[in-house]
């Protein structure tokens, strides 16, 4: 995935060896391949992967940094849904991403945005779930980085891959994909316009929709993940 990482990969092959196993133990994370709370073995995890121990260690440390990984005295585990802390990562979205979007209209070039509308409309029309993630992931982070503040893009990058997750579970359907690509493409449109407002508006309403349409799923996929997946508001 192009998302950048909080800590940077090693080179060399080692370290390429590293960054493969990094990227499919995050994407299996992601894609709910390894379901949250589920303990992570390292012995188990050198089967799946096909590596020794140094990269997967690797791998596990950065996705600890990234808070998809969390550690207790017995093990690592992936991390359970935390339902308080992703409805305040939305609330610090509606914050954060404002201003990224005005920022970009007036900083974003029409090659830039055609460039992101480029991108979107081949995820859109081949669509596979490891390319679906990446654009849900990179989608707002690019926008973002039109902004030319790399305070914003930071923040926007971390508050994107906490929800990102919980986003798979609301997308279930052709018609679902289809409308994130609709409202995508009109956030495009109204930059390229220098609609700078109307862009923000149109972010927000997208803002507002997902999280509701997450929200809810992450609530309906309790009797199916199980106790185990969830933090509840108290931290139980």
């Amino acid at each position: 995935m192009s998302i950048n990482p909080i800590i940077e990969r090693p080179t060399g092959p080692s370290g390429r060896r590293a960054g493969e196993v990094l990227e499919r133990l995050r994407f299996d994370i992601l894609s709910m391949r390894l379901a949250p709370g589920e303990v992570l073995s390292e012995r188990r995890l050198k089967d799946i992967y096909e590596a020794s121990r140094t990269p997967i260690r690797e791998a596990l440390f950065q996705l600890e940094a990234e808070g998809l990984v969390v550690r207790s005295d017995r093990a690592q585990t992936v991390a359970p849904f935390d339902l308080a802390e992703i409805d305040e990562a939305f609330a610090f979205r509606d914050v954060v991403e404002p201003t990224a979007v005005r920022l970009a209209a007036t900083h974003g070039t029409l090659d830039d945005l055609a460039r992101i509308q480029t991108e979107i409309d081949a995820g859109h029309a081949a669509f596979t779930p490891a390319g679906w993630l990446e654009l849900g992931l990179d989608f707002h982070v690019r926008v973002a980085e039109l902004s030319g503040n790399r305070c914003v893009v930071a923040a926007m990058r971390d508050v994107t891959l906490r929800t990102i997750r919980a986003r798979w579970l609301a997308i279930t359907s052709d018609d679902d994909r289809q409308m994130t690509y609709d409202e995508h493409s009109e956030i495009l449109a109204l930059l390229r316009d220098r609609r700078a407002e109307d862009a923000v508006d149109a972010t927000r309403r997208h803002a507002a929709k997902v999280r509701l349409e997450v929200l809810s799923a992450l609530e309906n996929s309790r009797p199916i993940l199980g106790r185990r997946s969830f933090i509840d508001s108290e931290g139980a």
